[in-house]
């Protein structure tokens, strides 16, 4: 009899079903929401200076402000506790706490404040998930050559010194650290396309990449940058657990992106094959090396002309188990098609081509404001199984998971609080990770939703909105809870104190005790 039967006959709620020390939480990171970029002693990072370039961010706007979270940090908190969240996943700003990028001269007005924001958590008895590295890496550390940024093989020894000041500076009050987020997406998109900071990538793919990057080599440079971002949260867990985590009694470990990928023809086992390549290019590009302490096979098997680093054995040594915990960022799924080419880059690199449609002319799923983003819930049950299948039965946390809906920053604040098509996202994706843990056993421990408020999104400016709390940019940066909010608010209640067959019958209406919307369900 399957587990899901099981419990249900044992009449079990759904609070008996998940871990006691379950997280339900929201996510923010620095650059996003903090603004106060000159205030305190706070140095440059490498986004302050990408942004001021001319076209580099939607309508060139800026983070200098962003949400003022430097100073409004208290009204949020309150948000979070009416909304009866207890955890905040957020990130520290390196130039802040140490504006010259090294320990030897520590900002104590940045100190003070993260001191502060922790303590204001606490009080309110809301769990603070700790990110070193959120993107925002000081731009002293940038002299826009090939040996500067990530691409310094000294990199990973100035990140640990970096984290060692955190670890030691904080670690009383954080039990929750997130070493690193998303590598791929920083190693791709700065070092591959050159859209995001520092802004590197060949002439042929952008023209801007020379003035603002210093140039680049999209075929080599995001390989690199991985491969120093491994080492340097290698370095920074080996730390922890040898200086601080006997005393500290804290979890370490990193987020990873990835899609979940199905075959663009269903009935070709070469695309069965492009989907799962493209997993292991994503996920497992950076989850193998900490797990196994060696890049996939599917990445060492088609990557040619030597441009995939090699770990040394002390190097594998370092990285194999270098975690407490897996962190999962899941938005999307696409299809995935064999091409069989040789490609030249990390994007054809794999030997597939992504599309959200499929061979029939099929889209995957409804398109949210980021032209990315196509939503279908199934992914984060089927993705959370395939984390499960290759590295077997360790803690995971759904570290980001979020959706952008379509044209709210040019609704008015009314008609964006009641954003319906992020209300129908949250539910599903939720109720399809009950579904990975009730029935197919993952070990979930914790979701996260992005984002607690609107924010910063990064070359989006301000023009793509994932919170669930609507900053209004025109009035003061004044919140206001979204329906979304809500809707998580009684989701989390609800699915504590009901049983998993009631929650996944009943509507989103019963679940919320008033009408939000007409549940456009999606099929499990």
């Amino acid at each position: 009899m399957g587990t899901f039967f099981q419990l249900v006959l044992l009449g079990l709620t759904f609070a008996s079903v998940l871990p006691p020390d379950f997280a339900w939480g929201t996510a923010i990171a620095a650059f996003q929401v903090e603004g106060a970029w000159n205030i305190s002693g706070r140095g440059v990072s490498i986004w302050d200076y990408f942004q001021d370039f001319p076209g580099r961010i939607y309508d060139n706007e800026t983070a200098h402000i962003a949400d003022d979270f430097y100073d409004r940090y208290p009204e949020d908190i309150k948000i979070l506790q009416q909304l009866g969240i207890h955890n905040l996943r957020l990130s520290i700003s390196w130039t802040r706490v140490l504006p010259a990028g090294t320990p030897e001269n520590p900002n104590s007005a940045g100190i003070q404040f993260y001191n502060d924001l922790f303590d204001a958590l606490l009080a309110a008895k809301i769990e603070p998930y700790v990110t070193l590295y959120h993107w925002d890496l000081p731009q002293v550390f940038n002299n826009l050559t090939a040996q500067s940024t990530w691409l310094d093989p000294d990199m990973p020894n100035k990140f640990n010194a970096y984290a060692d000041f955190c670890f030691s500076t904080f670690g009383a009050k954080v039990k929750h650290w997130v070493t690193m987020n998303e590598i791929m997406s920083f190693a791709w998109q700065g070092y591959g396309w050159g859209i995001a900071a520092p802004g590197r990538c060949s002439p042929s793919v952008g023209s801007w990449c020379e003035q603002v990057g210093g140039g680049g080599n999209t075929s080599t440079e995001p390989y690199i940058v991985a491969h120093h971002a491994l080492l340097a949260h290698g370095l920074a867990v080996q730390t922890y657990r040898q200086k601080y985590q006997a005393l500290q009694k804290g979890k370490i470990g990193l987020t990873i992106n990835t899609r979940f990928h199905l075959p663009w023809d269903s009935s070709n086992p070469d695309d069965y094959k492009a989907a799962q390549t493209a997993i292991a290019f994503s996920y497992g590009w950076i989850g193998d090396p900490v797990v196994f302490g060696r890049y996939p096979e599917e990445m060492t098997e088609l990557i040619t002309g030597n441009r995939l680093p090699e770990f040394t054995p002390e190097q594998s040594a370092l990285l194999k188990g270098s975690f407490d915990y897996l962190g999962l960022n899941y938005y999307t799924t696409d299809y995935a098609q064999w091409t069989g080419e040789i490609g030249d880059n990390y994007w054809n690199d794999g030997r597939y081509n992504v599309s959200p449609y499929n061979k029939t002319g099929h889209l995957i799923g409804p398109t949210a404001q980021s032209s990315w983003l196509n939503v279908y819930p199934q992914g984060i049950r089927g993705i959370l199984n395939w984390i499960k299948n290759r590295y077997g039965d360790h803690e995971i946390y759904v570290m980001e998971n979020g959706v952008s809906d379509p044209g709210e920053s040019q609704m008015s604040e009314e008609e964006a609080l009641n954003d319906t098509f992020r209300i129908d996202y949250i539910y599903n994706h939720i109720m399809n990770m009950v579904d990975a843990i009730v029935n197919d056993g993952v070990r979930v421990k914790g979701y996260f939703l992005w984002s607690l408020i609107d924010n910063f999104e990064w070359a989006d400016g301000f023009n793509t909105r994932f919170g669930i709390t609507y900053v209004n940019y025109s009035q003061n940066l004044t919140r206001a809870i979204k329906n979304s909010g809500y809707l998580y608010q009684s989701l989390i209640g609800y699915l504590g104190t009901h049983s998993f067959e009631e929650a996944q019958n009943a509507s989103i209406n019963a679940i919320t005790e008033k009408p939000i919307i007409s549940p456009k369900f999606l099929s499990p």
